[in-house]
């Protein structure tokens, strides 16, 4: 066979080797990392040994659904993939942040290239990065995404997209992706993680709460703050944190979220009912009547600005228009507040309610409350016997909710009563406030 032709078929045998993992011995960029066999199998997973200073080990890597030429370990989350046409080797954290990347060659010829295509400049360089992306206040995470819903979602991983209409994840049509608003435009939003929320992200992206039955729920929640460098950060604020959806389980399981930020009209709105009338309130008051450059980001509320990861910037023209956001969330409120019901009445005792309302109105005189005018009460806690620390019988207690109007709003306050304990089998017949507990508002139309 003549020279040149086994060049030519040598060449492409190469070639095909650096682009793809295939069965063979590969050198690894890692200072601590010194060689990595790699053995494709009938199911076509990998069987991988690395070399290391610290000694061998041996792992299974099974092909990543939607993620083709992509391969993970299911220990120590490793990932063999290409980055820029680049084979690396990837170590994540728990939440899909890539902690360390690690070129892959056949020859340092290949490694050289491969850093300089990655911008990886040293061995010593890579290993100050890594270590410096361990400090979560100073950086910015760089992710990968295991199952992206498409190539769209693999170039976007840890951002937050924006949209003009509602997108479709896997399918988005990008004529419609906006970096630009203006009062009165609807504005959608897709975050796109690298992992599913139940998998890393639940307590981080999402607030929460237990109800009585034990059972958790979920809200995902943004912050949004103007960009302007001269302001102070309690300045720039919006909201600090604001419920844009409710999460179902079978959100939990999805590695994005999508979520309205802004709609045009109350009828068009999908977020959150107590999001909208907090969100359009702070807007009104707080945006200026200019254009703005604002940062949207999830959050729990409770992390630094500096390690919400998850965001994304857009450009508002706040100019003239504001109003409606005032008005808006005044009709949701009152919309709010007019689906509240009445509390439920555990009971129902005319001269028990009497009693509790009497003790009430004397309360509030005492409290010099003469603005607020308690009209109901509604047993909600029946006769319960009470002990103090000791086990001594202090006194049958009951609970009610009282119904208020006020010059600033209508709603029901709950009280505690108790009759005390006499001795002998005996209770006081007088009735006395013993507790006071939350209160709620209500829609005034309810209360006589």
């Amino acid at each position: 066979m003549k020279p040149y032709i086994l060049f030519m078929i040598s060449l492409l045998t190469s070639t095909a080797i650096a682009q793809n993992f295939e069965t063979g011995s590969y050198l690894v960029s890692g200072g601590r990392i010194i060689k990595m066999d790699l053995v494709k199998r009938r199911n076509e997973s990998f069987k991988v040994s690395i070399l290391t200073t610290g000694g061998e080990k041996v792992y299974a890597f099974y092909p990543l659904k939607n993620n083709e030429g992509s391969y993970a370990s299911k220990e120590d989350n490793l990932v063999l993939t290409k980055m820029k046409g680049v084979l690396v080797l990837l170590e994540l954290d728990p939440k899909g942040a890539i902690e360390n990347k690690f070129v892959v060659g056949l020859s340092r010829k290949d490694i050289k290239k491969g850093r300089k295509t990655l911008g990886i400049k040293s061995d010593f360089f890579n290993e100050f990065i890594n270590n410096s992306n361990k400090k979560e206040s100073r950086y910015l995470p760089e992710f990968y995404v295991k199952n992206p819903t498409s190539k769209f979602h693999q170039e976007n991983v840890g951002r937050i997209v924006f949209f003009s209409e509602k997108p479709t994840v896997g399918q988005e049509d990008l004529s419609k992706i906006k970096t630009d608003f203006k009062v009165g435009d609807n504005i959608w939003a897709v975050a796109y993680l690298p992992l599913s929320l139940r998998s890393g992200y639940l307590y981080k992206l999402s607030n929460y709460s237990q109800d009585i039955y034990g059972n958790m729920n979920y809200w995902a929640c943004v912050g949004i703050d103007k960009f302007e460098k001269d302001m102070l950060p309690k300045e720039n604020e919006i909201v600090n944190q604001t419920t844009v959806k409710t999460l179902y389980e079978k959100d939990l399981d999805k590695n994005y979220i999508i979520f309205q930020l802004l709609t045009d009209r109350l009828e068009n709105s999908e977020v959150d009912s107590d999001g909208v009338e907090f969100l359009m309130k702070r807007i009104n008051e707080r945006m200026g009547s200019y254009k703005h450059k604002l940062r949207i980001a999830l959050t729990n509320g409770r992390m630094d600005s500096d390690k919400e990861y998850f965001h994304g910037y857009i450009n508002f023209d706040a100019s003239e228009g504001t109003e409606i956001y005032k008005e808006m969330s005044s009709n949701m409120a009152q919309k709010i507040l007019d689906a509240k019901p009445l509390p439920i009445a555990v009971r129902e005792d005319v001269e028990l309610e009497a009693e509790m309302l009497q003790q009430v109105r004397i309360w509030a005189r005492n409290k010099n409350w003469s603005n607020v005018d308690f009209r109901k009460a509604i047993i909600t806690l029946d006769w319960q016997v009470i002990k103090d620390d000791y086990g001594n019988i202090e006194g049958k207690y009951i609970e009610g909710n009282i119904l208020y109007k006020s010059n600033e709003g209508c709603g029901y306050r709950n009280f505690g009563f108790i009759r005390k304990y006499l001795g002998s089998s005996k209770y006081d017949k007088n009735l006395r406030q013993y507790t006071t507990g939350p209160v709620g508002a209500l829609s005034c139309d309810k209360i006589e």
